[in-house]
C-alpha cells in the first residue's frame, strides 16, 4: 500500500512537472548590413543593429547579432536562434539593410547578394531571404509571439549601373500578420525610409531607429502604443526635412501585450481609507477614458473637449487628460473680432482650472527603514511631490557613494516607490555616473514619478545626457502638468517659441494663466511678456507690469528683474 502511494505521488509530480511550462525566454536576432559587395553600401544599418542589440539586452532579450552578414552567416545565426526556441518563447527579428519587393514579396539582402539586371529576379530570390519565411520558421518552432522589425524600406539597390535595372519597387510590400505575429516597417508601403535627415545630421542611427529605440524598455506600452508613437515621431522628423515617411505595422496578436509579450504595466492604485472613494491614479486613466481621448485628441471641435470635461465632472472618467482638454478647449474658443486694447482676460471657467489628480505624496516616516534611509541620503529639496518639506539630505560629491548604497537597498525592497529610483539617479549624477543615472530616471518616470519626468523633460530640452529632442521634452512636461507646477511655464514657453510644437501664442497665454492658478511662480514673467508685446493677448503694458510685480512678490527672480523695468 505504501509503495503504491509513493508511486501515485511520483506520477502526480511527473504530470505536474510536464504540465508546468518553464519560464518563457526572450530571444532576438538582429542583423545590420552596410558593406554590400556589389550593390550600393549603406551608412547607418550596422549602427542601427548595435543600438537595437544594446536596447534589447537591457529589456531582457538574449540577442544574436550579425553585422555585415553574408547569406551563410545570416543563415547560421537564424538556425542558432531557431534551435534555442522553446514553445511559449517570444522572438524578435530586427533587420537593417537593403530590402526589395519582388513579385509582391519582400526580400532581405545579405552583403554578398549579386548585382542583378532585368530578367534576373530569380537570382535575387535565390541569394536573399524572404521576410515572411523567416517569420514562419520562428512560428514553426512554437514561439508564442514573433515581432519582426524591418528597417529595409530603402531605394532599389539594383537601379544603378549601365544595364537595365531589375524591376524592384521602392519600399516594401504589405505583409499579413496573424497567429501571434507583429510586423513593423520603418516606412509605409511603397515609401522610402530615410537613413538621415540631412548630410550634416549628427545622429548615427536611421530616422526610424532613433525614434523607436527610446520606447523599447517601456513596459507600460503595448506594441501598438509603440508603433503609434513611433509613427508620429518619424512623420514629424521626415516632414521637417521635406519628406514623407510613416512607419507601417501589421498586428496579428490578440490582446494588449508589450514587446516582451506581457500585459502592459499600470501604476499601482492608491490605497484610500475605507470611508473615502478610491482616487484615480495619476496619468493612468482607464480603458474607456483612453479610448475616448484617442478619438478626440486631434479634433478641432471644442464641443468634443467640453464633452470630455463634462464626463470628468460627472465622475465617469478619472481626469487623466483634464489639463490637456482644458488647454485644447481654450485654444479652440473663437477669438474676439476686435479686442479692446486694455481688456482683461476673462477668468477661466471652473472646469478649466488645473486639477490633474496628484500623485500620492511621499512621507518618509511611513516608509520602511531602507526607503527612509534613501530619503535621508538623497531626497530632493526641490521636489514638490512631498507632503511638507522633503527630508534634508545634504547630498554632495562626498556623500554620493553612501547615498548610492542606501538607495540601491531601497529599490531592492518589494514595490519600491518611484522616488527611490529618482533619488538613486540623483546620487549617481552627483557621483558622475551619467548612464546609470539615466537608467534610474527612466525607471522612475515609468512609475510616473513627477520629479523624474520633469528632469527628463529638462534633459531632452537641453540635450544633456541624451540627444536633444524638443518633442520628447514637451511630452514629459505635459505628463507633469497639474502635479509639478513649474511644468506649466515649460510647456507655455515651448508653445510661445515654437519649440517641440507649432508656435501658438494664444495657447501659451492660456497655459501660463493655468500655471499662475497652480502657483507656478515663473508663469508671471511668461504671461507678462506676452501682454507687453501683445502676443496671443491684447497688448497691455500695465497688465504686464502688474504680472511682473506679482511674480516678484511670489519670489520669481526673472519677474523681479522685469518689474524693475516698469515705470
Amino acid at each position: 500500500m505504501r509503495a503504491r502511494l509513493v508511486f501515485v505521488l511520483l506520477a502526480l509530480l511527473a504530470v505536474a512537472t510536464i504540465s508546468t511550462p518553464v519560464s518563457a525566454k526572450l530571444l532576438a536576432l538582429v542583423v545590420g548590413n552596410n558593406a554590400y559587395e556589389e550593390v550600393p553600401q549603406l551608412q547607418t544599418a550596422v549602427n542601427d543593429a548595435q543600438a537595437m542589440r544594446d536596447a534589447l539586452q537591457r529589456a531582457g532579450f538574449t540577442v544574436t547579432l550579425v553585422e555585415n552578414g553574408s547569406k551563410r552567416q545570416i543563415s547560421r545565426a537564424m538556425a542558432a536562434v531557431e534551435n534555442a526556441i522553446s514553445p511559449g518563447d517570444t522572438v524578435l527579428f530586427h533587420y537593417s539593410g537593403h530590402g526589395v519587393e519582388i513579385d509582391g514579396q519582400n526580400w532581405l539582402l545579405p552583403i554578398d547578394v549579386p548585382a542583378a539586371k532585368e530578367g534576373e529576379a530569380g537570382l535575387i530570390k535565390d541569394e536573399s531571404f524572404n521576410a515572411a519565411d523567416i517569420i514562419d520558421r520562428f512560428r514553426a518552432k512554437g514561439a508564442r509571439q514573433v515581432v519582426a522589425i524591418l528597417d529595409a524600406c530603402r531605394n532599389n539597390p539594383f537601379s544603378a549601373g549601365g544595364t537595365r535595372a531589375l524591376p524592384a519597387t521602392r519600399g516594401l510590400a504589405r505583409m499579413e500578420a496573424d497567429g501571434g505575429v507583429f510586423i513593423m516597417f520603418s516606412a509605409g508601403s511603397k515609401q522610402e525610409a530615410m537613413d538621415s535627415l540631412s548630410p550634416s545630421d549628427p545622429e548615427k542611427t536611421s530616422v526610424f531607429v532613433r525614434s523607436f529605440l527610446p520606447l523599447l524598455g517601456r513596459q507600460d506600452m503595448t506594441l501598438i502604443d509603440m508603433a503609434k508613437e513611433t509613427q508620429e515621431k518619424v512623420r514629424s522628423l521626415a516632414r521637417g526635412a521635406g519628406r514623407e515617411q510613416v512607419p507601417a505595422y501589421y498586428d496579428g496578436i490578440v490582446g494588449r501585450v508589450t514587446l516582451t509579450g506581457e500585459q502592459p504595466a499600470a501604476p499601482a492604485a492608491r490605497t484610500q481609507p475605507a470611508s473615502t472613494p478610491a482616487a484615480p491614479t495619476s496619468f493612468g486613466g482607464n480603458a474607456s477614458e483612453n479610448l475616448f481621448w484617442q478619438s478626440i485628441q486631434s479634433s478641432s471641435d471644442p464641443a468634443m473637449f467640453q464633452a470630455y470635461l463634462d464626463q470628468v465632472q460627472a465622475g465617469t472618467f478619472n481626469g487623466t487628460y483634464k489639463v490637456l482638454a482644458q488647454i485644447k478647449l481654450a485654444a479652440l474658443q473663437p477669438k474676439p473680432a476686435s479686442p479692446p486694447p486694455a481688456a482683461e482676460p476673462s477668468a477661466p471657467k471652473p472646469q478649466q482650472q488645473a486639477a490633474l489628480p496628484a500623485a500620492p505624496a511621499p512621507k518618509s516616516e511611513d516608509a520602511n527603514p531602507d526607503i527612509a534611509a534613501c530619503d535621508k541620503a538623497a531626497a530632493d529639496p526641490r521636489d514638490p511631490s512631498w507632503e511638507g518639506a522633503a527630508p534634508a539630505s545634504g547630498l554632495d560629491a562626498a556623500s554620493a557613494p553612501a547615498a548610492i548604497v542606501a538607495c540601491s537597498k531601497a529599490i531592492a525592497t518589494p514595490d519600491p516607490p518611484g522616488r527611490s529610483y529618482y533619488q538613486l539617479a540623483r546620487a549617481y549624477l552627483m557621483n558622475g555616473q551619467e548612464a546609470l543615472a539615466m537608467a534610474q530616471l527612466q525607471k522612475a518616470a515609468s512609475l510616473l514619478y513627477p520629479a523624474a519626468m520633469f528632469e527628463l523633460g529638462n534633459r531632452y530640452a537641453a540635450g544633456r545626457g541624451v540627444p536633444k529632442d524638443a518633442m520628447k521634452a514637451l511630452g514629459y512636461y505635459y505628463k507633469t502638468v497639474g502635479v509639478y507646477p513649474a511644468a506649466y511655464s515649460k510647456v507655455a514657453w515651448m508653445y510661445a517659441n515654437g519649440i517641440g510644437a507649432s508656435r501658438d501664442y494664444r495657447k501659451a497665454a492660456v497655459i501660463y494663466q493655468l500655471g499662475i492658478d497652480a502657483k507656478d511662480t515663473s508663469a508671471y514673467a511668461g504671461l507678462g511678456g506676452l501682454y507687453r508685446k501683445g502676443l496671443g493677448v491684447p497688448k497691455d503694458g500695465k497688465k504686464a507690469c502688474d504680472l511682473f510685480k506679482q511674480g516678484a512678490a511670489a519670489g520669481d527672480a526673472e519677474a523681479a528683474d522685469l518689474a524693475n523695468q516698469c515705470s
